[in-house]
């Protein structure tokens, strides 16, 4: 009975990263905040780490005030399932940039998956 359950947990948790979309950035200018939210979006912690910290000002002050298509950017790491950036910039976010908790229930049977391998492309403007 154990093996089974574990075996559910297995394949539910697997199953859960083979609907992941594949985002593709595209930035809507050159200034340094949009080439931050790309690297918070792409999940590119080393990138994001080295333009925060060359940032004109504070990391954390950069953390709390850059505005990526109007989330910050905690919350627009979180939104495109980028993992590693989100553990790094939700521990430099004041409580009101962080993600809010909340439940929703998805139909998966009406669900739309994209084409699997296919990018979603995502525009990226930062405030």
């Amino acid at each position: 009975m154990k093996a089974r359950g574990l075996l559910f947990v297995a394949l539910t948790f697997s199953a859960s990263f083979a609907y992941g979309a594949n985002y593709q950035f595209v930035a809507e200018d050159n200034s340094l905040e949009t080439k931050i939210c790309i690297a918070a979006g792409s999940d590119n912690q080393a990138s994001l780490k080295r333009k925060l910290v060359n940032y004109e000002h504070n990391m954390r002050y950069g953390v709390n005030t850059i505005s990526c298509n109007g989330m910050s950017l905690a919350q627009f790491s979180h939104r495109y399932e980028a993992l590693q950036t989100y553990a790094f910039l939700s521990r430099h976010s004041s409580l009101a940039n962080k993600v809010k908790t909340r439940v929703s229930i998805t139909d998966l049977a009406r669900h739309q998956v994209p084409e699997e391998g296919a990018p979603v492309m995502v525009m990226v403007s930062a405030k």
